[in-house]
């Protein structure tokens, strides 16, 4: 507890001496034109106004963060539309762009996982290579690092490569605005001993020079401490009864779980310098900049990352540990632009388990450049990825396969945009193309993206896009090559083999989009799309076969023959009008899933519950020429940014957050077929978040933030922690 008082005290104490105002007041002074005008980066790699960026697309800015009291980046994506939100534990959340979450349903745990949306800072992905998506708690960044968070909702591999199979999540982050000093922390205490600190300390020497250093630390406890025990089919305490770990020596157990209440306990450090020369030589409208970003975290939490498939009952709360550093450096010299930048570290995501504890290192080098014909941009640009992860140190001597040494992911691409404007500017035509070429699978693979924006007037746009992406090679998909003996009980074996000829998941989408002004205070946006989205993989059971050791149940990871249509739409409305901003959003959504099995054997596969003991009839694929609705994903989701600037100095808002009712199905669904367990109806919410902010003194703002405020204990997520209501107190100081 001293630890954590004195954390508050410092960063309370250096605000009070350095900070210089951000008035509420100021906060609320944007009008339609200016929130129309707001810059994003992310559509298309150049700032322009977000109102007529040809991509759908929403920008959230540090002073919405502010106003709503956002705990954390994770809960400020609350607040941009086509985002599903489910809580796992206390600040740890399930982040999906669109849904397709639950594809392939009857899956393993960590399938569940969105492994197609692409998280960057500052461009720099953020990645994990092995079985694919983000792990949030490992973001050095945090609140106070953010300028602003931009969302791009569908296929965006032209721009960034891999991954960006359903979108784009780019956290941009702040620099110094006024020669001299920049000082900026914050500092949240709150329901369940959670503790949120944020400083960060700038200085703009001259219009050439700037420089941050950053720290943030979060530590929060769980809502509950027991774990779900699949067996027994309840929550019971860890070490006594669960079933899950009742055969494993303590110290076993201790180390799997060293801190049981425990839901995130994390720290990070950054520090960026930004360099913009002004020469001799140098034409006006000619960028030229180069920014240094480097940093380190080190994270604890206990999240949802089950991977049991063979019996052992792990609990699906898992402790994940990690410590990483990177290094990012960026720049443009005229038409030229270049981005290179490293990560590394040691990460376990399933701490005490075998093998899940590995080193890593992670190259990304991006250069493009600039061709301008008058109305025309040409970029051409070549990419280089490599990432290896090597598990050498660590793995179980008792899985007689397994990662001997390295294992690497390589990939090298090219690609060419075009960017044509017509009819005085008012006709957009974007045609783009990459070609990603990896070292498994072999073959190469083709993004596109089409797209047509007219500026009907000053104040009504319309736009279309066709684009298509991938998600690239993930490591367990290519190299997996593990023996676990007696995974079922003695002479019950498991051998599991990767498959280096797979083919990578990819989604094509088909969208329309509108924005426009309405009066004096009104601004409209809405999008349709379909998408569809094939070559899942998951763990098929092949054959089994007997030998000296027993009876072996051989495992391939391949693709399935289920494929995903989704169609949807999201309508955004911003209205702002004096002390008032009303930001209401919703989406509506329908998946179809077709040729869907939820066998995941071969027809030669042993007979096994999961197949009704007759792998024959009933296997991956008995759903051929089937057509079923997809139950994983909520049909409506959405919420509302309202503020309301009550005085000068004070702010009241309100962020509500929604989402129907839908089922998650994990693969116990079929061990035990009785509707109850590997089955899990989440039951549609809003879960209401408030804010209360003050200005006590020049210098000192003090605010009351509610999350939850309606205290929903229903599970948002498959077989998660019950979420509760959480109080938060907070001081900030910003300038």
């Amino acid at each position: 507890m001293k630890r954590y008082l004195l954390i508050l005290f410092f960063t309370l104490f250096s605000s009070i001496l350095y900070s210089q105002n951000d008035s509420l007041s100021k906060l609320t002074e944007l009008s339609i034109e200016d929130l129309m005008n707001i810059k994003i980066y992310s559509t298309s790699k150049s700032d322009e106004p977000s109102f007529v960026a040809n991509l759908s697309s929403s920008v959230v800015t540090k002073e919405q963060i502010k106003r709503a009291g956002c705990t954390s980046i994770m809960d400020a994506l609350r607040l941009v539309p086509g985002v599903i939100m489910r809580e796992q534990t206390n600040g740890n959340y399930d982040i999906h762009l669109r849904g397709l979450g639950n594809v392939p349903p009857n899956s393993t745990l960590i399938f569940f996982a969105n492994s197609t949306t692409l998280v960057m800072i500052d461009n720099r992905p953020v990645y994990n290579y092995l079985h694919g998506g983000t792990f949030w708690e490992t973001l050095p960044i945090d609140l106070n690092d953010v300028e602003r968070i931009e969302v791009v909702r569908g296929p965006t591999s032209t721009l960034y490569g891999p991954n960006a199979v359903t979108g784009v999540i780019n956290i941009i982050t702040r620099k110094p605005e006024k020669q001299g000093l920049y000082q900026a922390s914050n500092v949240q205490y709150g329901s369940y001993n959670s503790l949120i600190a944020n400083t960060a300390y700038g200085y703009k020497f001259n219009e050439k020079v700037n420089a941050i250093i950053s720290g943030n630390y979060q530590r929060r406890n769980r809502t509950q401490i027991s774990y779900y025990d699949v067996i027994q089919n309840k929550y019971v305490d860890l070490i006594d009864s669960v079933t899950a770990v009742r055969d494993l020596p303590l110290g076993s157990v201790k180390e799997r779980y060293p801190h049981p209440d425990l839901a995130m306990n994390k720290f990070g450090f950054n520090a960026f310098v930004n360099y913009t020369p002004k020469g001799e030589g140098l034409q006006e409208g000619k960028n030229v900049e180069f920014q240094l970003e480097m940093g380190i975290q080190n994270s604890e939490v206990q999240k949802e990352f089950g991977f049991d498939p063979f019996g052992f009952y792990l609990p699906d709360i898992s402790t994940a540990v990690s410590e990483t550093k990177y290094a990012n450096l960026r720049g443009t010299f005229r038409d030229l632009s270049f981005q290179f930048s490293e990560l590394n570290g040691t990460e376990s995501p399933m701490k005490g388990a075998t093998p899940w504890k590995y080193d890593f290192n992670t190259l990304d080098g991006t250069v493009e450049y600039t061709i301008r014909i008058k109305n025309l941009q040409i970029r051409p640009g070549i990419n280089y990825r490599h990432a290896w992860y090597d598990y050498t140190k660590y793995v179980n001597e008792e899985i007689t396969k397994g990662f001997r040494g390295r294992v690497r992911s390589l990939t090298t691409a090219g690609s060419l945009r075009t960017d044509y404007k017509a009819f005085n500017q008012r006709l957009r035509l974007i045609a783009a193309g990459r070609v990603d070429k990896f070292n498994y699978p072999t073959k190469a693979y083709f993004s596109y993206e089409f797209a047509a924006l007219y500026k009907v007037n000053e104040y009504n746009v319309i736009r279309a896009v066709q684009s298509k992406s991938y998600r690239a090679p993930v490591i367990l998909d290519i190299y997996s090559n593990f023996f676990f003996p007696n995974a079922f009980g003695p002479g019950a074996n498991v051998d599991i083999t990767g498959n280096k000829s797979i083919k990578l998941l990819s989604s094509e989408t088909s969208e329309v989009g509108y924005r426009g002004k309405v009066g004096n205070h009104l601004e409209i946006d809405i999008e349709a799309f379909r998408t569809l989205a094939k070559d899942f993989s998951d763990l098929v059971v092949e054959s089994g076969s007997s030998g000296a050791n027993g009876f072996t149940f051989n495992y391939d990871i391949n693709n399935l023959p289920v494929s995903a249509e989704q169609l949807g739409a999201t309508l955004s409305v911003n209205y702002i009008n004096q002390k008032w901003q009303v930001r209401p959003f919703v989406s509506l959504q329908k998946t179809t899933l077709r040729d869907y099995s939820p066998h995941l054997n071969s027809p030669t596969a042993p007979p096994l519950p999961s197949n009704n003991n007759d792998p024959a009839h009933y296997n991956l694929y008995s759903g051929l020429g089937t057509k079923i609705e997809h139950v994983g994903t909520p049909t409506w989701y959405g919420g509302a940014y309202i503020n309301w600037q009550a005085s000068k100095r004070l702010n009241i808002n309100l962020n509500p957050y929604f989402f129907t009712d839908h089922t998650q199905l994990q693969n116990t669904n079929l061990t035990y077929q009785d509707g109850v367990r590997g089955v899990e109806h989440i039951k549609g919410r809003i879960i209401m978040n408030a804010a209360i902010s003050y200005e006590i003194a020049k210098r000192l703002t003090a605010a009351i933030n509610f999350r939850n405020l309606f205290n929903d204990t229903d599970k948002e997520f498959y077989r998660a922690d019950s979420p509760s209501l959480m109080v938060f107190g907070s001081a900030s100081f910003t300038f």
